[in-house]
């Protein structure tokens, strides 16, 4: 079924990335002279730089010292070297570390990427983590490194640790995009302006994980808390950098809103437990199928935050301790009245 939306036009107001909007937030909190260990390293240039040639005895047992937790992750789960007690895995270890395109890729990061120049991503995430372990005290703050991983992932979290590719955030006109074979829809979504909503989303999905979400409605709920975390804990960013979207397509959203409740509504769909369905909502895609021209991938998870969002204005009195906790996806439906006008 398709549906007609009316035509509207937008005006889009350009904000700065580092937007000052803590004003209008009620999750504030006093970050002043708070710092986090967050044990920032930059894995992929100490990894490069002394396996330029191969990697003798020592330079080996240095990274497994600088890095014991990071390195085997790297080599075993990211990659998929295996582990480099065997000698297979670490002659396959040098070969990547040797390898021309890997080192192309190496030398585009390195470029983009100096040592030292993303203090202000670094200050962001920390303040982020630091509203994240006020509300959340029970739990602790990761370490952050950096890699490249080819582009297999933007981010990995594994217990202890948050890793952003920086290979995954080169810019949508970066020329390896294409050969690697990524869909060019995703390319916009390469940039800088999105590592910090990125990893901060990376770790706060495991320490929130979705165990009861079945269907639709629970899926976007689910999605919409964490986005909706995402809000509290990073007042500074841009709101459409917290949902992955360029402005205009969180513009397209917003102008029609209504639409896209009642298409939900018309459809049946919040409570299908279909994955195509589910997938089609809530999935990336460079759009929706059935949607009019200029709507954008993951409507649901769009649609699910403003519904949160709704529920947490409608209970003042709610904690975020309480909302993540609160299992029931129709209740918060019911008790938030969304009805877009």
């Amino acid at each position: 079924m398709e549906i007609n939306f009316p035509y509207r036009r937008s005006f889009i107001i350009i904000f700065s990335f580092f937007l000052i909007a803590c004003d209008s937030n009620p999750w504030e909190v006093d970050l002043k002279g708070q710092t986090a260990e967050l044990h920032w390293q930059r894995f992929e240039l100490d990894l490069f730089t002394l396996g330029d040639s191969g990697f003798t005895q020592e330079e080996l047992e240095q990274l497994q010292a600088d890095y014991p937790r990071m390195l085997p992750l790297y080599t075993q789960a990211i990659m998929r070297f295996g582990a480099l007690e065997d000698p297979a895995s670490l002659q396959t270890l040098e070969k990547y570390t040797s390898d021309q395109n890997i080192l192309e890729l190496f030398e585009a990061v390195k470029s983009a990427y100096p040592n030292g120049s993303l203090n202000s991503e670094l200050e962001l995430i920390e303040k982020g983590l630091l509203r994240f372990q006020h509300y959340f005290p029970e739990r602790s703050i990761p370490q952050l490194k950096s890699m490249i991983s080819a582009f297999t992932y933007s981010t990995v979290v594994d217990d202890s640790l948050l890793v952003i590719s920086l290979d995954n955030y080169l810019g949508k006109d970066f020329e390896l995009y294409p050969q690697a074979g990524i869909p060019a829809y995703k390319f916009k979504y390469f940039s800088r302006e999105y590592i910090v909503s990125d990893a901060l989303k990376a770790w706060l999905l495991t320490e929130f994980q979705s165990k009861e979400a079945q269907n639709l409605l629970e899926q976007m709920v689910y999605q919409g808390k964490i986005i909706y975390l995402l809000y509290a804990f990073l007042p500074e960013v841009e709101e459409h950098l917290l949902l992955n979207y360029e402005a205009e397509e969180l513009n397209w959203c917003r102008d029609n809103a209504a639409e896209v409740w009642a298409h939900f509504l018309e459809m049946e769909l919040l409570f299908t437990t279909e994955n195509y369905k589910i997938r089609k909502y809530l999935g990336d895609s460079p759009f929706i199928p059935g949607f009019p021209e200029g709507s954008p991938g993951r409507v649901g998870q769009w649609l699910g935050y403003e519904i949160v969002k709704a529920y947490m204005d409608r209970n003042k009195g709610r904690t975020l301790p309480q909302l993540m906790q609160m299992q029931d996806a129709n209740q918060i439906l019911q008790q938030s009245k969304y009805k877009p006008q």
